[in-house]
């Protein structure tokens, strides 16, 4: 690795049994067409499936470019990741950071360029995202569907990244200097760090978002969170309560700046929950929600209250064929 100080940019990417994308990640990552130099550091939590070989191989074959970071045991499983990433944030030695989880790839062998392009020109900016393609498991992108905001290229404010998902993590670059925090002070035991830092970076400085599909994030990946909340439902329960009790602290965080925003969102998270558990009794009590909810919802909604032995079945089918 080029010890010299000039590095622009430290892409973040952790990966866990990931075999299957881990090598399409890492040549959408080193083959990016950039007049600066930037690292890739590559934090393995301890794979058992052959991605540790991988990200070593891509070590070897690109010295001056990624740095493999192996874990010797899976700290996420004892809910001690935010150790190892302390340790990945402070041996970074880039200006910026750039996001890719190791089941996600970039689309565009200029995005790096572009995004510190734009942060260079716009000092008062503390982030930049961008449109995203949703990935299949073969890697084909769909045409159909996209991670992308209808409101096209512009600023994004804090109200706006508190009430949404608004950019997909792979589309992520911030400046390094406004995360004073590397762990989120109002993190707790939450995992969903994507939503905790776009609205940690939102309240400190500008958020800008390019209407440009420049990567790709793939939905339900073999062994991300987002399939295990489909499966598991024990982990969605703890995911998503403990997403609702990181939204009260950052209410207080925020000295209740963002209250009513912040409470409406964990009435959302606690609605999606107990929709996706079935759990028909605890759902009535979210009415409110389901009166501002997309069609889709409402009528899944209507389904799990008043027709619940039909919905179960659809409900399941729906997830095989999702699965496939």
């Amino acid at each position: 690795m080029n010890n010299t100080n000039n590095c622009m940019v430290s892409v973040f990417c952790t990966t866990y049994n990931q075999k299957k994308y881990i090598a399409k990640c890492l040549e959408s990552m080193v083959n990016q067409k950039t007049n600066f130099p930037y690292e890739i550091i590559v934090r393995d939590d301890a794979s058992t499936d052959g991605t540790s070989d991988i990200v070593r191989e891509f070590g070897a074959k690109y010295p001056d470019k990624i740095v493999p970071f192996i874990q010797p045991e899976n700290l996420f499983q004892r809910g001690l990741e935010h150790i190892s990433f302390e340790k990945m944030f402070r041996m970074s030695k880039g200006k910026y950071i750039a996001v890719c989880d190791g089941d996600d790839f970039w689309t565009d062998e200029n995005k790096l360029q572009k995004q510190v392009d734009f942060m260079e020109s716009h000092p008062d900016y503390s982030m930049c995202g961008h449109a995203a393609y949703f990935a299949r498991d073969d890697d084909s992108l769909r045409t159909d569907r996209f991670f992308r905001l209808a409101m096209g290229s512009g600023d994004l404010t804090i109200e706006e990244v508190i009430s949404k998902w608004a950019m997909a993590t792979t589309s992520l670059m911030y400046r390094k200097s406004c995360r004073t925090d590397i762990i989120f002070p109002y993190r707790g035991n939450c995992v969903n760090d994507d939503y905790a830092m776009m609205v940690y970076m939102a309240l400190k400085g500008k958020i800008y978002y390019s209407d440009e599909l420049m990567g790709a994030y793939r939905l339900s990946a073999n062994g991300s969170i987002s399939q295990r909340l489909l499966e598991d439902k024990e982990f969605l329960k703890k995911y998503s309560t403990e997403f609702a009790d990181m939204l009260d602290r950052i209410d207080s965080y925020t000295q209740g700046r963002y209250s009513d925003l912040l409470q409406k969102q964990k009435r959302i998270t606690m609605f999606d929950m107990y929709l996706n558990l079935a759990d028909s009794k605890n759902l009535k009590q979210y009415k409110d929600v389901y009166k501002t909810a997309c069609k889709t919802t409402k009528i899944r909604y209507i389904l799990c209250v008043y027709c619940h032995p039909v919905y179960t079945i659809v409900y399941k089918a729906y997830l095989k064929l999702r699965k496939k």
